[in-house]
Parts: structure tokens; C-alpha cells; sequence
């Protein structure tokens, strides 16, 4: 079984992330767009594993500078994302991930829309993760002892529901929305600091909910 590399302080859950990429057994040769990269762990694991053509953009320039000195190998392929433009032309990728990206970005429909769907080629794939809005409030409301401050970071969270009308309206086709893999040592690790081993007992819950209340929303659609 594939061991897979991460950085200690590490924000996303690059297991899950790596899994639920997998499935797809995609290409090796196929060229890859990984928004919100932070260190390119993700894009690392990939590249061990054969993938070439795999580029990473990233807003926090601390992030992009700490992941090209862990990961050299794929330091020509991170980039900082200065704008709210992917810095790509039309129609480069033949796939392009967002893992806990969706819900940071403002007025995120036009982004899909403008951008994430612009870079993609003609039946281009879209791979993501989001969590979701009807569990993630009251968790962030938990975890922060706040009913507001959840909104200064996760601007734009989605249910099942409104994430399928959103990449409708941004031009996607042939959407999938559905559960994936939470029973990770980083999603374990989170809850039992928060709230101990009943946390651990929730998540295994969790995994098997309803979509309407899973506690993440994995999906891919095509352009």
C-alpha cells in the first residue's frame, strides 16, 4: 500500500484527497491543475506515482516557497496565483482539482465558471471536495465557541443541492455528488483533540449518513 507524504502542519486531508483521485485511474500523461495546492503534497504523491504533467497554483506565497524546498522535484511546477485568474490558457487541462478550495472563494459560481472551466479541455474532467454547509455551520460553530466567524473563511459553503445547480450554471455536465473516504488518520487525529474518542466513534458514523448530511461532498463533473 502506497505510504502517502505529507508535511506535519499539513491543512488538507491529502489521503483522502489521493483516494478519491485514484478511482478515476486517470492517464499518467494527462495534464493536471491542482487549485490550491498550499505546499503540493498532493501533487507530490501523484508525481511518485507516475503522474508527470502535474501543475499547482496557490494564493499564499509562504506556501509555494515551503513546497518547493520539500518537494523539489515538482518546484518548476508550483506557482503563486497572484490574481483571481488561473495563470493558464484556455483549454490546457485535461484535469483540474479542487480539494477544500470551493468554500474559501468569493463569488465562487463566476470562478467556476470563468476560469476553472476555461482551463479545462473539451470533456475535461473536474474532480473536488468541499464540506458540507448543513453539518459544516454547526461544527465551525462548536469549534469556535462563535455563531459569525466560520463566515471570515468559509464564505462559500455549499449543500449537495446547491453545489449541483452551481456547476450547472458554470457550464458542467455529467455531475456526480457523493460520499468519499473521512475514516483517515488526519480526519481521526482532528476530532479526537477537539472532542476525544466519541469524535472518532462520530466520524465512523458519518461515513455512512445520507449524502444530505455527510459530513464532506466529493464529486466530479466534465466540460
Amino acid at each position: 500500500m502506497y505510504k502517502v507524504i505529507t508535511q506535519k502542519d499539513e491543512m488538507g486531508n491529502i489521503q483522502s484527497s489521493l483516494d478519491y483521485f485514484l478511482k478515476f485511474n486517470l492517464p499518467k500523461d494527462a495534464n493536471i491543475l491542482d487549485i490550491g495546492c498550499n505546499y503540493g503534497s498532493l501533487n507530490y504523491n501523484l508525481y511518485k506515482l507516475g503522474y508527470r504533467n502535474i501543475f499547482g497554483i496557490e494564493i499564499d506565497n509562504k506556501a509555494i516557497s515551503q513546497g518547493k524546498i520539500f518537494y523539489p522535484e515538482i518546484a518548476h511546477n508550483l506557482y503563486v496565483q497572484t490574481s483571481s485568474n488561473i495563470p493558464f490558457e484556455d483549454n490546457t487541462f485535461d484535469v483540474v482539482l479542487m480539494f477544500d478550495v470551493i468554500e474559501h472563494i468569493p463569488s465562487v459560481e463566476i470562478f467556476l465558471k470563468n476560469q476553472v472551466h476555461r482551463v479545462l479541455k473539451p470533456k475535461g474532467t473536474f474532480i473536488f471536495q468541499t464540506p458540507n454547509k448543513n453539518i459544516n455551520i454547526p461544527w465551525e460553530i462548536i469549534n469556535n465557541k462563535s455563531f459569525t466567524k466560520w463566515k471570515e473563511y468559509h464564505c462559500s459553503l455549499q449543500t449537495p443541492i446547491s453545489l449541483k445547480k452551481m456547476l450547472v450554471k458554470s457550464g458542467f455536465s455529467n455531475i456526480c455528488i457523493e460520499r468519499g473516504n473521512i475514516l483517515t488518520h488526519y480526519n481521526k487525529n482532528k476530532v479526537y483533540k477537539k472532542i476525544g474518542l466519541i469524535g472518532v466513534f462520530i466520524l465512523h458514523l458519518f461515513q455512512r449518513v445520507p449524502l444530505i448530511i455527510s459530513s464532506n461532498l466529493w464529486g466530479n463533473a466534465k466540460k
